[in-house]
């Protein structure tokens, strides 16, 4: 078994869709009624708004991030480099490139995630707007927004981390944002699957001024150029 995201996490990706999943930055966990949900979605709103606040815009203001990434899956560990451009105005554009060989990269733009296996040149394509993928692109993040809801917030005096997931996506998953408080930095994402296991990306040199070139999120095959 390959120790990335090979045919195998490939079908974590086709339930982002299928099952609700989509893109190894956001698995599923944990289920709680609506009620309950509702109220602690107040709660961490209500306790944590500064924090919150202060996530909201650090993302909002990312125009252009690219970085390497450190993945930890169940042990196995690979790097990558990791792209996201956004303009605050329309969907904005990722890019997941692994390292290991056989390559494989994922592009989300726009409401499409496309998935291509560089060694067999295959090209597969799957619907981002009804899954966590989105998060990190949409115009305007938000973790008040109505498709939203907050499952978690833990905060120490080194780092603070939020968890989200799909409101009435629950077997989606859970999608965990990590930021290094002093100084503040965006260090790592986790996913969670409907099993509990727990993918970690680490980031590491991110890089905030280096212009992004579009053709990066354009994927072709030889069956479409």
């Amino acid at each position: 078994m390959k120790n990335y995201i090979t045919p195998k996490m490939f079908n974590l990706l086709k339930n982002f869709v299928k099952k609700s999943y989509a893109l190894n930055l956001c698995v599923a966990f944990f289920y709680i009624s609506t009620t309950n949900s509702s109220f602690a979605q107040s709660k961490f709103l209500n306790q944590y708004q500064p924090e919150i606040n202060k996530i909201e815009n650090f993302l909002n203001n990312i125009k252009n991030l690219n970085c390497k990434f450190i993945q930890n899956s169940n042990g196995n560990v690979v790097e990558g480099k990791f792209y996201l451009s956004r303009n605050g105005e329309s969907s904005g554009k990722m890019r997941i490139e692994y390292l290991a060989e056989p390559k494989v990269l994922i592009v989300v733009n726009g409401a499409i995630l496309s998935y291509h296996d560089i060694e067999l040149d295959e090209v597969s394509r799957l619907s981002t707007n009804t899954t966590p993928a989105s998060f990190l692109t949409r115009p305007n993040i938000s973790f008040s927004a109505k498709d939203v809801e907050i499952t978690n917030i833990t905060k120490n005096n080194d780092e603070i981390k939020v968890s989200v997931m799909k409101k009435n996506r629950k077997e989606a998953g859970e999608f965990s944002l990590i930021f290094k408080l002093n100084p503040f930095e965006f260090v790592r994402m986790e996913v969670k699957n409907d099993l509990e296991q727990t993918i970690s990306i680490q980031l590491k040199n991110i890089d905030f001024q280096s212009k992004i070139s579009d053709k990066l999120f354009i994927i072709k095959n030889k069956d479409n150029e």
